[in-house]
């Protein structure tokens, strides 16, 4: 019977306007109480015509006039008077149904009702996953905030199937991109690719790391157009040795740097070779490595600054030395040493006073300038024994000439 009572209100809806219909009772059960189709108009006071679905006490639903269906929150604790339900939903472009709550289903399929449209945006879950797929879209899939222009996504979001990438939340909370798999993570920008690390991504347009169109890479603040561009010094520090190196500029900032900045050495070599070496004391070897400097005594290194494995060839060589030159020779006080004394020496030394002798320049070598200014003294000598024999000369001749 309820059923026949439905139907026939529906046929006098259909066959009369909706403002007439005054109440058609759906009984359920006795003692009066049921569900009733009435008129929204004659039930909210209000210029509005439509149906309303409503119990003994209160409105549960209502199609109106102008085709808007609503569903009213069975816990009434959103809108307590159904008029004012509706004044909402009618200001919604397009709107058909409204619920004031939750509505519940399996899925849900968006999409234009026009023949030969394809095109349909799914919302479903089957019990163990929840899916939002877009079908048929050729210019994508569009997710859009025209108000704070935020989107906010919890967790990880997964991207492709097949090899997974992951954005969200990683290792102690910081946000990560992480490409487990065993392909390449790729990043990419037609104008280059820049990283903040300062919190200004937003506000300025100096990337503290920038990857340039032409493959260039900067970091800091620099301006060229070389492959790597570095905007202050670089350091590196090896472990577990704990070798650090600096590329930069000195103290003062007004020249180049490239050295260590602990106690280690520095090597400068070409084909995997090594052809300069500077230890930890600021000595120089040139054609020497580290085991072989290791074997130069330490008296040598603390009187030596460079060491060279081989010869040096150059079109000239300048001595710019820090002691005096042997002109003193020629002081008035300068003590020569009688060409006896001179014989004596040699015959016991085999060698000249003041020059180091063959041993010696075999075990320790021999300072350039320190020779030089032995040989120097030596001419200087020579030079005053010939003068003094020249004297000696010119007084026999005198002699003979008397005689």
């Amino acid at each position: 019977m309820k059923n026949i009572y439905l139907l026939l209100a529906v046929f006098y809806c259909i066959g009369m306007k909706a403002q007439v219909i005054d109440v058609y009772p759906m009984r359920v059960g006795g003692g009066g109480s049921g569900e009733f189709l009435q008129n929204f108009r004659r039930h909210t006071h209000e210029d509005i015509w439509g149906i309303s679905f409503s119990t003994a006490s209160a409105i549960r639903a209502f199609v109106s006039n102008d085709g808007r269906w609503g569903f009213m929150n069975p816990l009434g604790t959103q809108h307590s008077q159904p008029i004012a339900f509706y004044k909402h939903i009618k200001n919604i472009e397009n709107l058909t149904i409204g619920a004031d709550g939750w509505i519940c289903a399996e899925g849900f399929s968006a999409r234009r009702m026009i023949a030969g449209e394809t095109n349909t945006l799914d919302m479903l879950t089957d019990g163990s996953s929840s899916k939002i797929i877009s079908n048929g879209d050729p210019n994508g899939l569009q997710i859009e905030s025209r108000g704070g222009h935020k989107i906010y996504l919890y967790d990880k979001v997964y991207f492709n199937s097949n090899h997974w990438t992951t954005l969200g939340a990683g290792r102690n909370n910081d946000p990560t991109i992480n490409n487990p798999n065993t392909k390449m993570l790729r990043i990419g920008g037609a104008q280059g690719i820049g990283f903040w690390g300062d919190g200004k991504v937003e506000t300025n347009d100096t990337p503290n790391f920038q990857i340039g169109s032409n493959g260039s890479v900067k970091i800091g603040q620099v301006t060229s157009l070389y492959k790597l561009n570095i905007g202050g010094a670089m350091y590196t520090e090896s472990s577990p040795t704990g070798v650090k190196i600096l590329y930069g500029t000195d103290s003062d900032g007004n020249d180049a740097w490239i050295g260590t900045k602990s106690n280690h050495g520095l090597y400068l070599g070409t084909n995997d070779g090594s052809g300069f070496y500077m230890d930890a004391t600021h000595n120089i070897y040139i054609g020497l490595i580290d085991t072989e400097v290791q074997r130069i005594r330490p008296e040598l290194k603390s009187k030596y600054n460079m060491f060279v494995s081989k010869g040096i060839l150059s079109e000239d060589y300048a001595i710019a030395p820090k002691s005096s030159w042997s002109d003193f020779v020629f002081n008035s006080d300068y003590c020569l040493k009688p060409l006896s004394e001179v014989e004596d020496f040699i015959k016991v030394n085999k060698h000249l006073p003041d020059v180091p002798s063959a041993k010696e320049v075999a075990e320790d070598g021999y300072s350039q300038h320190d020779v030089n200014k032995v040989l120097l003294q030596k001419v200087e000598e020579l030079t005053l024994y010939v003068i003094e024999l020249q004297k000696q000369i010119e007084t026999l001749k005198i002699g003979n000439t008397v005689e």
